[in-house]
């Protein structure tokens, strides 16, 4: 009596565990910025959790017909595949530790609920407003550097993290609240009121603080917005998006301290990177140098999963021995480099797999999500080219609870 009772007590905690995970995932998408630990913690609760609930048949039958959870784990697999022809252990185990976590897409779709998409969003939402919040505290001297801010230096005024992943991530924060004001139909004048004066706000901190990606994805997201906002009126599209990028660029440079010592850095740094080789952009430019001669020799497979760095040192101490900060680097900053260097054509192949998958979704799809889930790959494969975001902790996972909320099936209109 006593054992079937406490059984029938755990079946109710179990069945109570898919809604539980949904809401750890909210906590996951308010949190991510904040701490990696408190990210990794979660994410491992999740998984936990997901464990214990059981029921796969039915969390398979979920994914087995959805390409971006197999487009996800083919990418994966390719890193495992990769070590064949990799002679670098270490470097393969590092790789692997970073890339591995993308089997947790296809997880999170059995844990996203459709009637919490709204709370994923405002997650995300809440969590950049905060770290704008602290950003204005420290742009204006009212707020100390405290250690928990984890501020690269007295300057440094992106909170947490550094600004190489704040402003893409408050670029696609952006994206969100003009999706929420002017593209859906259900908000209230109130909801959409606070979300103009929040775009606004966060807005005006995107070219207060350094991140030259940030400010070009937010740029190519604001034209994106345009099309979809004026769908089928491709005139009035690309005469308003060429209109806002000309205005809005220039402005940018001529009224943001912050923005013009950046692209006049930059321009000076691509033209004088043989001098500076070890400048922000000058290292780009002589790693995309060295890495193409790289994938030269190796086209279509690629050097394997760990081989990257002593490969790069190699071609480097031919080509440019003195641009040393490059070498102790473990990726190229650019992720399609990165994968063509480490598995060929047929590692760009399967990342542009997964971009496909996500496009194709978003072509049958007819969710009110639907302009999110265009927007989504574009951010992605525009940021990609800058840098290696895709080994990135907090990039990825914007990557993983976004992805697998926008790509799920919930077999019913939802939103």
């Amino acid at each position: 009596m006593i054992k079937n009772t406490s059984l029938n007590g755990f079946k109710r905690w179990q069945s109570q565990l898919g809604n539980i995970n949904s809401w750890l995932l909210i906590a996951l998408i308010f949190t991510f910025t904040m701490s990696m630990a408190i990210g990794n913690a979660l994410l491992f609760l999740i998984l936990i959790l997901w464990l214990i609930e059981g029921d796969f048949a039915k969390k398979f039958n979920k994914i087995k017909n959805n390409p971006v959870a197999w487009a996800a784990i083919a990418f994966v697999g390719l890193h495992f595949v990769g070590l064949l022809w990799t002679s670098d252990w270490g470097g393969a185990r590092f790789i692997l530790k970073k890339e591995v976590e993308y089997l947790m897409l296809p997880i999170l779709m059995t844990v996203v609920r459709p009637q919490h998409i709204p709370h994923y969003f405002t997650a995300l939402i809440l969590a950049m407003l905060i770290a704008v919040g602290i950003s204005y505290g420290l742009y204006l001297d009212v707020l100390p550097h405290y250690s928990v801010l984890r501020l690269e230096n007295s300057d440094d005024t992106t909170p947490f993290v550094s600004h190489i992943v704040y402003n893409p991530i408050l670029a696609f924060t952006l994206y969100l609240l003009l999706y929420a004001v002017f593209l859906r139909k259900d908000l209230s004048v109130t909801l959409k009121t606070i979300g103009i004066v929040l775009f606004i706000i966060m807005g005006l901190n995107m070219f207060l603080t350094e991140g030259r990606m940030g400010q070009l994805v937010f740029l190519v997201l604001l034209a994106l917005f345009v099309f979809q906002y004026y769908q089928g009126q491709l005139l009035k599209s690309v005469l308003l998006s060429g209109l806002l990028l000309m205005t809005l660029a220039p402005a940018a440079y001529l009224f943001s301290p912050v923005v013009q010592e950046r692209v006049n850095q930059a321009i000076h740094e691509v033209k004088h990177y043989q001098q500076e080789p070890n400048s922000s952009v000058g290292l780009r430019v002589i790693m995309l140098l060295n890495s193409i001669e790289i994938i030269k020799e190796n086209p279509v497979f690629g050097v394997g999963t760990g081989d990257y760095r002593q490969e790069y040192r190699r071609v480097n101490q031919q080509n440019f021995p003195e641009a040393t900060r490059g070498e102790e680097l473990k990726h190229s900053h650019n992720v399609y480099i990165q994968e063509l260097v480490q598995f060929g054509i047929l590692g760009l192949g399967v990342l542009l797999y997964l971009f496909y998958t996500m496009l194709r979704h978003y072509r049958q799809s007819d969710s009110p999500l639907k302009p999110v889930m265009l927007a989504f790959p574009v951010f992605y494969g525009v940021i990609f080219f800058t840098d290696g975001y895709i080994m990135d902790h907090y990039l990825s996972l914007l990557f993983l609870s976004l992805g697998a909320l926008l790509y799920t099936e919930y077999g019913q209109r939802h939103g």
